[in-house]
């Protein structure tokens, strides 16, 4: 159900419900997950520890910890600083998940005039969730702050970023690698960071390929 507005939110509380729904028998535990989702895959694999088989993330979002680091891309870094600077994106509480902040965030992830563009149904849809949006924003910039946080060594781990996609989303991947050295990195071509909606064939086969892999 929609979050109501004002009610707070943070990746941990979605990380918890995603755990209590996984059976407690020990079983092997393979994870598949895009932006906010990324996070809280990466989150959730924490807590899991061992359980966890392998990981397959599109994007994974840690703004906090790319704008909180001075060792990468010089412009993704920035890219993410600049959210830390602006004057209400994510800290006004009323204007977060409302028209203005939704058109800054689907712009940035499209480009400028996605929000405008958009079909009714879909600005309807999304400022049903829009506040639950603003609280996923928040928690990705303001709940974590380091990238070797998110080390796994042992686990299968493939990381993928769109051709496309804005300097700072391609960089936390590179990063998110670079603490992972032995996850395989690969590039969509011809895709952004909302492959799974734009390319899903693309997307689907290196699942496949993530999958099928020793």
């Amino acid at each position: 159900a929609p979050v109501p507005r004002g009610a707070k939110v943070t990746a941990l509380d979605d990380v918890a419900h995603l755990h209590a729904l996984l059976p407690d028998d020990g079983a092997p535990v393979r994870l598949y997950a895009h932006s906010y989702g990324g996070f809280v895959a990466l989150e959730l694999a924490r807590r899991l520890g061992a359980r966890v088989e392998s990981l397959f993330l599109y994007e994974p979002v840690l703004f906090g910890a790319l704008a909180a680091t001075d060792d990468g891309d010089a412009a993704a870094i920035a890219q993410a600083r600049e959210f830390l600077k602006h004057a209400w994106f994510l800290t006004d509480d009323a204007r977060g998940g409302t028209d203005p902040w939704l058109e800054h965030f689907i712009d940035y992830w499209n480009k400028p005039g996605s929000w405008q563009r958009m079909p009714k149904e879909l600005q309807d849809f999304s400022r049903l969730v829009g506040w639950k949006m603003f609280q996923e924003v928040r928690s990705v910039f303001f709940d974590n702050q380091r990238f070797d946080a998110f080390a796994f060594p042992g686990v299968k781990l493939t990381l993928g970023m769109g051709e496309r996609s804005p300097v700072a989303s391609r960089e936390m991947g590179r990063q998110l690698a670079r603490v992972n050295p032995h996850a395989t990195l690969f590039e969509l071509s011809g895709t952004g960071h909302l492959a799974p909606l734009t390319h899903a064939a693309k997307l689907h086969e290196a699942m496949r390929a993530h999958t099928r892999a020793p």
